[in-house]
This record gives C-alpha cells, sequence and structure tokens, in this order.
C-alpha cells in the first residue's frame, strides 16, 4: 500500500455553508430541496466491505470478539490475505514466504507472527456475514498452487466469487518486477491465471490490477499502465483501483484544514474518475479494493476523519462502475482502521478500546447495513447545497438506497434541513450520529452523539453529522 495523489470527487451526502470547527447550537438553515439524479443501478450483496490484511497482530484473526466486532459494522465482504501482503503469502504455512528479496519487514514478521491458516480465514469470513474477495498471489506463488488454494477454500464452505490478480503490481518491488517485468506481461499473465480460474470455477467474477492516476515522477512502469495491461489482458471482469488521499499533517483542525481534509478525497474521486473509471473497457467494471486518509494525516481517528470516509463511500455509490469498495483496514494499531486493535492507537493518548469501532467505524456503522444483501442506489441532487470553503465542491450530498431510504451526510457546523421530494421521502427513521469533527473516537461509551427519530416533514440533519434514513 502506497500513497497515490490526485484529484478527485465524492458523492457524498454533506451540507455545509461553511466549514466551522464550534458545534454549537446554530439555527437550522432554510430547508434545502433534496431529489433524485441520473439513472439507479444495482450493487451486488458483496459491495462494501473491508481489507484485512494480519502481520503481527496475526493472532487477532482468531478472535472471537474481533469476529463480533467486524460483524457488528455489517460488511458484505473482507479481502482476503490483505493488499500488499498478498503479494507474499504462503496460504499453506499461513505466513509470508521467508526467502531473498520478500521485503525484510515481511520476512522478520514471518519468524514471529502466529500463522493463519486458510479454516482461521474462513472462521472469519463466516462470523462476519461476508463473502471473501480473494487477492491472489501472482508474485511468489504459482498457478498451480493458487488454484488448489481455491479449491481447499471451496472445500471450506468459503464462495469462490470475487477474486483479485495480485495487488499493485504497478510497483517496482524486486521480486514484482521478477514476476512481472512489465504491464504487457502482466496482462498476458492475468489472462492465462483467468482462463485457468474461469475452468474450475465459471462463475467467478476476476479483477486485473489498474491503476487509474497520472504516475508518480519519473515512474516508467506505472506511465501507461491501464493502456499496456489493457492491449494482452481478456477475460477480465473488472479493474482495481486503489485510493489514498493526503490531508493536513497538522493535529489542530482550523477552518481551512477542515476544509482540505473535507475535500480532499472528493478530488482523488474525481481523478480517479477521469483517469480510470471513464476509461474501463466496455463490459468491465471498477474494483477499489483499498481506499482511506493516507497513514500521514493529523486527523487519522478524529470525527473529521469519519466524515471524510463517509463522503467518499457515498461518493463511490454515486459511480455504476464500481461494483465492490474495500476500506483499508477492518483492524490495525493505528485509529484510521474501522476497530482499534490495541489500546494505543493513539500514540500520544488518550487510551483507545480493543475492538470497538474508530470514527471510521463508526461511519461505516451507520452506511454499511443499509447496503448489506445488495440493492439499487442513485445519487441525490441537492441544487442549492452550499460548497466547503474555498472550492465548488458541494457540501450537500447523498445517495437513494431504492426502497430502503438514503445515506446522508452533513459536512458543515449548523443543523440543516432537507425537504426530500418523492423517491426520497418515506415513513421511516433517521438515524444520526455527530460530534465535532477534531474529537478524538477512542471507543470509549457517549463520545459521539446519537438520534433515532421519525422525520415529521422536513429530515433535520445535526452538523457534522452522518445519517441513515431507514423506509
Amino acid at each position: 500500500m502506497k500513497r497515490i495523489r490526485g484529484r478527485s470527487f465524492v458523492l457524498g451526502a454533506v451540507l455545509a455553508a461553511g466549514l466551522q470547527l464550534a458545534l454549537a447550537a446554530a439555527a437550522t438553515a432554510e430547508p434545502l430541496g433534496v431529489s433524485p439524479t441520473g439513472r439507479s443501478h444495482k450493487i451486488a450483496p458483496a459491495f462494501a466491505g473491508f481489507n484485512a490484511p494480519f502481520r503481527l497482530n496475526s493472532w487477532q484473526a482468531r478472535s472471537p470478539a474481533l469476529h463480533q466486532a467486524a460483524a457488528g459494522l455489517r460488511p458484505g465482504a473482507l479481502r482476503v490475505f490483505g493488499g500488499t501482503t498478498a503479494n507474499y503469502w504462503n496460504w499453506r504455512s499461513g505466513r509470508f514466504f521467508d526467502r531473498p528479496g520478500v521485503p525484510p519487514r515481511l520476512r522478520r514478521v514471518s519468524r514471529e507472527m502466529s500463522p493463519i491458516h486458510l479454516s482461521d480465514w474462513a472462521q472469519l469470513v463466516r462470523d462476519a456475514n461476508a463473502v471473501p474477495v480473494f487477492d491472489l498471489n501472482l508474485v511468489t506463488s504459482s498457478l498451480s498452487s493458487q488454484l488448489e488454494m481455491l479449491e481447499a477454500a471451496d472445500r471450506l464452505g468459503l464462495p469462490i466469487r470475487r477474486i483479485e490478480l495480485g495487488n499493485e503490481l504497478y510497483y517496482s518491488a524486486p521480486l514484482v518486477v521478477k514476476a512481472i517485468p512489465t504491464p504487457g506481461a502482466y496482462g498476458r499473465k492475468a489472462t492465462r491465471w483467468i482462463e485457468a480460474i474461469r475452468d474450475r470455477f465459471p462463475d467467478a467474477q476476476i479483477a486485473a490490477v489498474g491503476f487509474g492516476y497520472p504516475p508518480g515522477e519519473a515512474n516508467r512502469r506505472q506511465a501507461g499502465w491501464d493502456r499496456r495491461v489493457r492491449k494482452t489482458l481478456r477475460g477480465e471482469s473488472a479493474l482495481t483501483f486503489h485510493a489514498y488521499w493526503g490531508a493536513p499533517r497538522t493535529r489542530r483542525l482550523s477552518d481551512a484544514s477542515l476544509s482540505a481534509a473535507l475535500a480532499a478525497p472528493l478530488r482523488l474521486l474525481r481523478t480517479l474518475r477521469s483517469r480510470g473509471l471513464r476509461r474501463l473497457p466496455k463490459g468491465v467494471g471498477a474494483w477499489v479494493t483499498e481506499w482511506n486518509v493516507w497513514h500521514g494525516a493529523g486527523l487519522r481517528g478524529t470525527w473529521a476523519n469519519g466524515l471524510a470516509d463517509a463522503a467518499y463511500l457515498l461518493g463511490l455509490l454515486g459511480e455504476p462502475s464500481v461494483s465492490q469498495e474495500d476500506l483499508h483496514p477492518l483492524v490495525h494499531s493505528q485509529p484510521l482502521a474501522a476497530l482499534f486493535g490495541n489500546p494505543l492507537g493513539f500514540r500520544d493518548g488518550p487510551a483507545t478500546v480493543r475492538y470497538a469501532p474508530t470514527a471510521v467505524g463508526e461511519a461505516m456503522g451507520l452506511l454499511y447495513p443499509e447496503l448489506w444483501g445488495g440493492a439499487r442506489v442513485r445519487r441525490l441532487k441537492v441544487p442549492h447545497a452550499p460548497r466547503i470553503a474555498g472550492t465548488r465542491l458541494a457540501a450537500v450530498r447523498g445517495v437513494a438506497v431504492g426502497g430502503r431510504g438514503a445515506l446522508l451526510v452533513n459536512l458543515t457546523g449548523r443543523r440543516r434541513a432537507l425537504d426530500p421530494t418523492a423517491g426520497v421521502s418515506c415513513d421511516g427513521t433517521l438515524d444520526s450520529v455527530w460530534t465535532r469533527p477534531s474529537g478524538r473516537i477512542t471507543g470509549q461509551p457517549g463520545q459521539v452523539r446519537r438520534r433515532s427519530r421519525r422525520p415529521r416533514g422536513s429530515l433535520i440533519l445535526p452538523p457534522y453529522s452522518i445519517n441513515r434514513l431507514s423506509c
């Protein structure tokens, strides 16, 4: 997993008349009209998921407490073997390959970690009520070995529905380049693997590695990656893309830094749309199998982190070509994961609660249940929405979920009233979660405010809130 720069746009649900840090009792602005726009499209039951890499925390993969916490987020999918870890994963030993060329940190980890056997992965996926997205090893394993792994997973009762052919192979790690010298070589290799996998599992959806952004400076391997891969690639169901956006490193959120933090994911999605999604071959979808704020961001673990992730998720839901998303990661020592991996999520305090939802987990825990099992979704239009300060990005966005309600986010410091039209309004319940953007969420109760009410007329969204209208 490495940082990808770019600009983008997010279809989220956010209201704004200026980004203020104070969560004071600001008066509700005039109601804003909201209505569906564009065509609705269907998302699969496995659409919303988490990337699940494990290293020294491998013992947690077998923890019933983690399994229960994962199930509470209602993911549709878990990405098995994780990201960069998948390129070096030995499924037979349940550890990383320990051989020359494997990144030294993974070789060291492999000697210390508890093994995670395929049966352990199967139990985690089952207990989370999810399906696996298998991230295969094209770097340090072989086609025959990976086919044996899929057959073993099938015998364990894991559905073989979604398969990803490698992770971020556009980077120039030594063993990656040795196994896949060029983008064209990857296209040819991926085609052979697709044909062999489909021979055993004809109904599997198989995705190849895409890039979707301007290449890094002097990076010849990334330059034209998608175009050159497509010349030799055949039979793919989708291309995969990753999205990590930069955000201010400061831990103190001013109006300007908060505005930048909330605009960053929307701009990155705009870049992904223009450089990746609009260039997909006919009939080929997109899987965004890793995404989040970059690890160095100062807002990690704050409510602003949760708000930004919620906005990006709603943006993905508004893209008809995107048929899979996996937030990175499920559990980690850093607070940008969905669940805290240990009591030291914030290195400088305060203490965190292991396996409790982070700010990101609180956000996804409200949104994912509306998507579980599949749905028809449609972007919402708020014509007179205010803008994120200093940008032309609408601060009020949302997604209608057919027959179920809507998902909405308010990224402003004022309560906002929405007057929904037919197709959005319903006799249901509006659940809202909110707090101040700078608030660090540690897993202790009472850190976020919650409200559940039956709307009477307008939908009232609290300041800096994530909202789910359930019909």
